[in-house]
């Protein structure tokens, strides 16, 4: 005798969880129009299921609010939708769009001062075939001038690294709020993050507020919070991020950095093996070694070019 067919609808809600999970989002917003239950089910755990992926997006902030959005949706493949703006009266308004959407596929990230023309800008290039990702940082200032922060290269071991972001958590008012984007210099503090984040490889790393000094230099800043992090750790040097990080329009490379630079490189030498040049054409600090545990020759280098003023890091 056969078993009666078993009705989906009736199913424990834990494992119409799990079938939900397989499916598109398509079909899953045509599920919420099936059944109340469903609808409710799947509005309580759309964080957990296939939702849209976001292939750019723009936040407009203003003192202490999220504003406004702007975003394009990834269709297929590669191939993105039309722009669609969503305008936030409350902060929960902002809370529930990041719950419907999937940032792990961000090509494209702009943060915008609506009080004036400042932005901050993140594109994230994937090279067919290579095993690096390159992200460009630009901005915009106050006096509308549009610069160039600077380059990042990082290997990548599959091409579901390929992102700016590891999830929706780092978007959220809160984290924001912590990394200082409604205080001054906001976006460069929240961009400085999303550059450590990218080459540490963790999501989880603390969001706090970080104090601005402008006696430290940006390029400054970013090295030291990758020592504090132990990045630069001898025991760790075969597991981590290759990288190349290039900043652009570098006007001046003086006694300031070059002291800083000597003395950070004594600190991450290889087997006190470090070469330092300085002439009119760049300056150059340079330790490597011969790994005899992976048998790979491994760099950390600094070099400042004059003549395109351009101050690149090297760690392999």
């Amino acid at each position: 005798m056969d078993k009666p067919a078993m009705n989906f609808v009736f199913l424990p809600g834990d494992l119409k969880l799990q079938i939900f999970k397989k499916l598109d989002w398509e079909t899953l917003k045509d599920l919420k129009l099936v059944c109340k239950d469903f609808y409710i089910l799947i509005g309580e755990n759309t964080q957990f299921l296939d939702r849209p992926k976001v292939h750019s997006l723009l936040i407009v902030f203003d003192e202490n609010k999220i504003s406004r959005v702007s975003f394009m949706l990834v269709l297929t493949g590669e191939r993105d939708g039309l722009a669609k703006d969503i305008e936030f009266s409350n902060d929960d308004e902002y809370e529930n769009f990041l719950k419907k959407i999937d940032v792990t596929k961000l090509r494209f990230l702009n943060f915008q001062n609506g009080a004036n023309v400042e932005f901050v800008h993140v594109r994230c290039e994937s090279f067919s075939g290579a095993n690096s990702c390159k992200y460009t940082f630009s901005a915009r200032l106050s006096n509308g001038r549009r610069c160039i922060l600077h380059y990042l290269f990082v290997e990548t071991k599959s091409s579901t690294e390929f992102g700016i972001l590891y999830g929706c958590n780092f978007l959220k008012k809160d984290s924001l709020g912590k990394l200082g984007l409604f205080e001054g210099n906001g976006p460069h503090l929240v961009e400085k993050k999303i550059t450590v984040d990218l080459l540490v490889g963790s999501p989880m790393l603390g969001y706090e507020i970080v104090p601005i000094d402008t006696r430290k230099l940006i390029d400054i800043q970013v090295m030291n919070h990758l020592f504090e992090l132990g990045f630069f750790n001898p025991e760790d040097t075969c597991d981590r991020k290759q990288f190349i990080l290039i900043f652009d329009k570098v006007y001046k490379f003086g006694v300031l950095r070059q002291n800083f630079y000597r003395e950070f490189f004594d600190k991450i030498t290889f087997n006190n093996n470090l070469i330092e040049k300085n002439n009119r054409n760049r300056y150059m600090i340079m330790s490597s070694m011969r790994c005899s545990k992976c048998g790979i020759e491994h760099q950390n280098s600094i070099y400042y070019r004059r003549d395109s003023k351009e101050l690149i890091f090297k760690f392999y």
